[in-house]
């Protein structure tokens, strides 16, 4: 008799109780004691048939009620809706949405807490590696016999990993700013060969020392609606990843044009390629090919794109951050291997509907 602990059958079962006697009073009175005893079977039932329709009702709610105190303590979502309809069958369906929304949301938390912890280890990883470096050169400056030429060399070495930690910092910022909405691109007239001259000018005297070249083909000035700065970025990402993978002599193609349903920019080079099975994860962010080759003999210290510093070649950032740019300006990017060797990186921003 689980339910008498309840106040609200109690105060029912009162109010029945009293509204039984009353009729069953009046019914002695004015008709006699038949209609008395026909009155009183006839409460009966139907408090019998209360009682029966009140307990299966609490007995539901008890049920639901123990669900979701199971739920608390499981990391699955269970099934609340009964199959019937009514009052009780609304409820548990809203519970039941609440529910999967809670999982949904407890689900992407998690993913997000794995994925600032992984970030925070690869941030850590690339920023611990050139501190490492400096480190372990500063202590040879303050020998008295090193000689100036050996100084100037290690001074130079630590201009460029600070170079490399600054221009880190700067890409992961933008790229924290462009995962939380912050960044609001213009949505004006690009022209393509101006975005690629102006990407590959702070490029030009490290290509040179190089002795690479760059021919841009882009007849018919194709255009786009997109952000001129932040377009200019990410081709400078693309265009040092190609400078920096190059062998002296070698050679850079940007070729554009453009239909009534997208832009289209490609930039190929004559360089090693890259490895079949590192293709899918080129644009992973802190992704480090095997493949990747420093640049030897030449700084890109004096290069940047918009206010960065050498890319750091190992650290899959720079290309990270040029397909986030792209795809905000309702683009694509994809890198593959040229038939006669080098990498095409095939960029389209596509027309949006009028």
């Amino acid at each position: 008799m689980w339910l008498w602990r309840n106040p609200e059958i109690k105060k029912h079962s009162a109010v029945w109780g009293i509204l039984t006697a009353a009729a069953v009073v009046g019914a002695v009175c004015f008709c006699g004691r038949a209609a008395a005893v026909y009155v009183f079977a006839v409460c009966a039932a139907a408090g019998l048939l209360f009682w029966k329709w009140t307990e299966k009702r609490y007995e539901d709610l008890s049920e639901l009620s123990a669900q979701l105190n199971q739920l608390l303590h499981s990391p699955h979502p269970l099934r609340f809706v009964p199959d019937e309809e009514g009052e009780l069958a609304l409820l548990s369906s809203e519970i039941q949405k609440l529910t999967l929304r809670l999982v949904e949301q407890t689900e992407e938390l998690k993913r997000e807490k794995k994925y600032l912890k992984d970030s925070l280890a690869d941030v850590s990883h690339q920023i611990r590696t050139p501190l490492t470096s400096i480190r372990m050169i500063v202590p040879r400056l303050s020998r008295p016999d090193l000689p100036d030429a050996q100084r100037m060399e290690y001074a130079r070495e630590i201009s460029r990993l600070l170079n490399r930690m600054e221009w880190q910092v700067s890409v992961l910022l933008k790229i924290a700013r462009l995962e939380s909405g912050t960044v609001q691109m213009e949505r004006k007239r690009v022209n393509v060969r101006q975005a690629a001259e102006k990407a590959w000018e702070p490029l030009a005297i490290p290509a040179e020392l190089k002795s690479i070249a760059i021919k841009i083909d882009a007849e018919g000035n194709p255009c786009f609606q997109g952000d001129l700065a932040w377009t200019v970025e990410a081709l400078g990402n693309i265009l040092k990843n190609c400078v920096e993978h190059l062998s002296a002599g070698g050679r850079i193609e940007i070729t554009a044009g453009q239909n009534p349903i997208y832009t289209e920019l490609c930039i190929a080079d004559n360089g090693p390629g890259i490895p079949q099975k590192e293709l899918p994860h080129l644009f992973e962010r802190f992704y480090r090919g095997a493949g990747a080759e420093a640049v030897s003999g030449e700084d890109l210290s004096g290069a940047d794109t918009g206010s960065e510093a050498r890319v750091d070649e190992h650290a899959g950032i720079g290309l990270a951050l040029a397909q986030m740019i792209i795809r905000e300006q309702n683009g694509i990017i994809q890198a593959e291997n040229r038939r006669e060797g080098g990498t095409e990186f095939q960029i389209r921003f596509y027309q949006k509907a009028k």
